[in-house]
């Protein structure tokens, strides 16, 4: 049967818009969990963990302060006090100076202001060089704008690392923003600080704004690699972004929490944009990511710590049935080719395996054309569950050689 014709037809950018890669596995599961079946759910990056206690307080205290009364509106920029925070964390961590009212901005999350950042600077037609396999979220935005794309690759031969010589000259002449997204989602890659120098140096050349996403930088799974910031290379913080969330690092997903930092003139136009659009987040939040960025950092260790015990259950579970997967140096992800079984269809792969064991993953389609034939598998599952279900794919009728 034919799907209705919508009575009130959207725009365009949004009827073209193809459905994101996660609402289809989402479909998957909630449709297993209406059947009543055991759902292992490795699709989506959603940690299991909770947030710091102090920064659970500092919420608490925030929203029962009477003198602060967070319940009104926040401020356009965000908070002083999470400014400063901001540059404290870049100070700490990476010995990157920032000026907290010009160059940092808080976010309702980091998704939103990559969206919006965007909506900023790109207009119809615009070329967008983006990573492939990428942060799917990376096409929804450019879609949006009704950008072009250009996916530029990362392989496993070169690390998952750019060849940016590779980029056609036409493409690097029109193009408006080049994203990069070190430690990778979905790959696990890493990169050293040279890797910046050389994408700036490109860059430079063509015009180009910079856009870094490090939400992964706090999870290294090698305890010998400390992932850098783009903005340690000198002179970057006044012609870079970068974003950055506490998502994944502090157990924040859902509070919905990051923020941006460097180009003070980018910044001030992505905070112009915003202030048409929303205002700001909540104070009490607010207030809590000040305190998870001021305080006690160990939650970041313990988290680094658990995804590596997780990896390393997984891939001895799957290596052990055949599976050829290379361990991860960082993020809360396995990335992989299917086994080759099953060719480059991801999409297949997925669905056998979670209709014979419950397992569910994300298909390698879904973050761009350089991730078919790939899946993703998460760790944010809890450690029994984990290895319920790699009990299940031990005792499953698949073919996992490859």
């Amino acid at each position: 049967m034919a799907a209705p014709v919508p009575r009130f037809l959207p725009a365009d950018r949004v009827r073209n818009l193809p459905p994101y890669i996660f609402a289809r596995v989402f479909a998957l599961r909630d449709g297993a969990l209406a059947q009543g079946r055991r759902v292992y759910d490795m699709g989506v990056g959603n940690p299991d963990g909770r947030p710091p206690a102090h920064v659970v307080q500092a919420l608490v205290d925030a929203v029962g302060d009477p003198a602060a009364n967070v319940h009104r509106y926040s401020t356009f920029d965000g908070s002083p006090a999470l400014r400063r925070a901001i540059a404290h964390w870049y100070e700490r961590r990476f010995g990157v100076a920032l000026a907290p009212d010009a160059q940092t901005l808080p976010l309702i999350g980091s998704k939103e202001g990559l969206a919006n950042l965007m909506r900023a600077y790109v207009n119809r037609g615009d070329v967008v060089i983006i990573p492939s396999p990428c942060y799917p979220a990376y096409f929804g935005a450019a879609r949006l704008c009704e950008a072009e794309i250009h996916e530029m690759e990362l392989s496993e031969a070169r690390g998952y690392q750019p060849d940016f010589d590779a980029i056609p000259a036409d493409v690097a002449g029109r193009a408006k923003l080049l994203l990069l997204n070190y430690p990778n989602n979905p790959t696990g890659g890493v990169c050293e600080l040279g890797l910046y120098e050389r994408a700036l140096a490109f860059c430079d050349r063509h015009g180009i704004l910079l856009v870094s996403d490090i939400a992964y930088s706090e999870l290294s799974l090698d305890p010998a690699c400390s992932p850098p910031s783009a903005l340690q290379v000198p002179g970057a913080a006044e012609r870079v972004v970068e974003f950055q969330s506490l998502s994944k690092s502090h157990n924040m997903a859902g509070w919905r929490v990051g923020f941006v930092a460097g180009c003070a003139e980018v910044v001030a136009t992505l905070g112009r944009l915003k202030s048409n659009v929303d205002f700001s987040l909540f104070g009490a939040i607010q207030a809590a990511a000040a305190a998870a960025l001021t305080g006690d950092q160990s939650i970041c260790r313990d988290n680094a710590a658990l995804y590596r015990r997780r990896r390393d259950l997984v891939l001895e579970t799957w290596r052990a049935l055949g599976w050829r997967l290379e361990p991860p140096r960082a993020t809360m992800y396995v990335w992989g080719h299917v086994p080759r079984a099953y060719g480059d269809d991801d999409w297949a792969f997925v669905h056998d395996l979670f209709a014979k064991t419950g397992v569910l993953l994300s298909p390698g389609s879904g973050f761009g054309v350089y991730g078919k034939g790939c899946v993703r598998a998460s760790l944010g599952l809890e450690e029994s569950a984990l290895r319920d279900a790699m009990a299940a794919c031990a005792a499953a009728d698949l073919d996992w050689r490859g």
